[in-house]
């Protein structure tokens, strides 16, 4: 087992603190991101008895499609008082619902759910969400290809 107790970050924007000092959300990216420190953020996170659970994280980039292209697919099925960001996270997960355990072994994976077209990449973790889009109907894609010819 890694002992964190004296050991010094030696990159990034932490570089110079003890691993013991890193916020755990920091720690969590390190290990969901797959870099060459997982094992040591693994072994702090267990030194401080930190339980990983499932969780899902919501790109910036997804948070600004999201308010352009299904801004009034999201009014119309929010719920009272629930923000974009809330909305996103909700349809996210039952988007995932929809798959089998098989396809969230991929990197990257798009899911279809709601007319709606999610895009995730899938860490040791947890997803990431990395874009939203409302999916084209199937006489928008003819028309557009009619335009085409």
């Amino acid at each position: 087992m890694i002992k964190t107790h004296n050991l010094v970050v030696d990159f990034g924007k932490h570089k110079g603190q003890l691993w013991t000092r890193l916020p755990i959300s920091y720690l969590k990216w390190l290990i969901n991101e797959r870099t060459q420190h997982t094992e040591i953020a693994k072994a702090e996170l267990k030194r401080r008895g930190t339980v990983l659970k499932y969780e899902i994280e919501i790109s910036g980039h997804a948070i600004d499609r999201a308010s352009f292209c299904c801004y009034n697919f999201w009014y119309l099925t929010r719920k009272k008082e629930e923000g974009l960001h809330s909305w996103l996270h909700r349809m996210s997960v039952e988007a995932l619902k929809t798959i089998g355990n098989k396809q969230k072994t991929e990197l990257r994976q798009l899911v279809l759910y709601k007319g709606m077209r999610f895009v995730f990449k899938f860490g040791e973790i947890y997803p990431v969400l990395l874009t939203v889009m409302q999916q084209k109907n199937e006489s928008n894609k003819n028309k557009t290809n009619q335009k085409r010819s």
